[in-house]
């Protein structure tokens, strides 16, 4: 329904609510505004054109309650203008707003579009470095970050290259996202990779395994824990090659004592991953079960995720004892060197890493069944029982391979 009036302050003020739908109000001294009244009581100027398809072109100026009637005739005419030029109003009105987006509103927007694509531990890892490196910028707008300002921050940056770099590589991803979005022209992280400046540090690959020589003491070190979750914890790194952050998000309904097997969700390449458990560790399970089984998580904790955080102190005490220093992380490749050590193929090291193969020709070709990955699985165990068992005979020989 539509009625033309002279639109004034009090007149439109007094137009009365519909009942149901809405009613638009034209306006006889600019014929393309409307005062369109919904029966939700919401009153907005709204410019309503045909294009020379015979399409109406909308552009919703604002509520009547925040603009007078001359400010809505005013940008009435410079909708036109704009429509008349091919413009559309609400698409430049968008466009304004993108450019005026501020760094901390693009993290949540790349979030928002990565969706299941990013796991929830990755996006808060990634807001914590851009808090951590970059606080005084998340309320600036993005394209006020210029590439001298950047160049300025990695030199000023705490800790050491590899975590300015970590930082830096959260800026750039971000730059790139604003490239994308067209927020930004070009992106002022390309400052990094100019050879004149050099600021990327060349990366180190980590190489720490616990040495053959060593793991018998640091197994024992681990068995006189006595906190049973970090106990269980690193046994299960150990006998599984899991990261760090798949066994602290494994849940009790995805550990099937049945079947011997755990399955890790929405791992870092995007995939569930299923592997088995031991012999040699199903007791630490199963004793954990009667601790934590009535939560969701196997390593229950006080995080945000409600999950167990890296039990740092444990691993210190492992260490004192022994004098190995390690991380969570050299489980995993200490697990892959004795697989290797084990004479498996490759192939089936990979898919125990969860590594992906399909873009490697031949094992793209390889569909591994379960029994031979249970195999596997027993296997390294068989070798990590031999090399951590007092006066094993197989011990000296093992370390020769290794």
């Amino acid at each position: 329904m539509t009625e033309k009036i002279t639109f004034t302050q009090d007149r439109i003020k007094k137009l009365p609510i519909p009942d149901n739908g809405r009613i638009d109000y034209y306006d006889t001294k600019e014929p393309k505004l409307t005062c369109r009244v919904s029966s939700t009581g919401n009153k907005s100027f709204v410019v309503l054109k045909k294009d020379a398809a015979g399409k109406v072109q909308r552009v919703t100026l604002g509520k009547c309650s925040d603009m007078s009637v001359d400010a809505a005739q005013k940008k009435t005419r410079e909708a036109l203008t704009d429509l008349g030029n091919g413009l559309n109003p609400a698409e430049k009105k968008r466009k304004l707003k993108v450019k005026q987006m501020t760094l901390a509103e693009l993290m949540e927007k790349y979030i928002e579009q990565k969706g299941l694509k990013l796991s929830s531990g990755t996006a808060a890892d990634y807001q914590k470095k851009l808090g951590e490196g970059f606080p005084d910028w998340l309320d600036k707008p993005v394209n006020a970050i210029t590439r001298e300002m950047v160049a300025k921050r990695h030199k000023t940056l705490p800790g050491n290259s590899t975590s300015k770099d970590n930082k830096m590589r959260i800026l750039r991803l971000l730059m790139n996202s604003a490239l994308a979005l067209k927020i930004i022209d070009e992106s002022p992280t390309d400052v990094l990779k100019k050879a004149e400046l050099a600021l990327w540090s060349k990366p180190t690959r980590k190489s720490r395994i616990i040495p053959a020589d060593k793991l018998q003491d640091w197994y024992g070190a681990v068995l006189e824990l006595t906190n049973p979750k970090a106990k269980t914890y690193l046994l299960l790194l150990l006998y599984t090659g899991l990261r760090a952050n798949e066994a602290l998000h494994l849940e009790w309904k995805n550990v099937d004592f049945k079947n011997d097997t755990l399955t890790v969700m929405d791992t870092k390449n995007h995939s569930n991953f299923t592997t088995y458990i031991p012999t040699q560790l199903k007791p630490y399970l199963r004793n954990l079960q009667e601790l934590t089984g009535g939560n969701t998580f196997v390593f229950p904790g006080d995080n945000a995720e409600g999950v167990m955080a890296i039990p740092r102190w444990p691993l210190d005490q492992v260490t004192l004892k022994t004098g190995v220093e390690f991380s969570s992380h050299d489980l995993r490749r200490t697990f892959a060197t004795i697989a290797e050590a084990s004479l498996l193929p490759e192939t089936i090291i990979k898919k125990l890493l969860n590594h992906t193969t399909d873009n490697c020709v031949t094992g793209g070709y390889i569909r591994t069944e379960a029994n031979t990955m249970k195999q596997a699985v027993d296997r390294i165990a068989g070798f990590i029982h031999q090399y951590v068992t007092p006066n094993s005979e197989n011990v000296t020989s093992i370390l020769k391979a290794v």
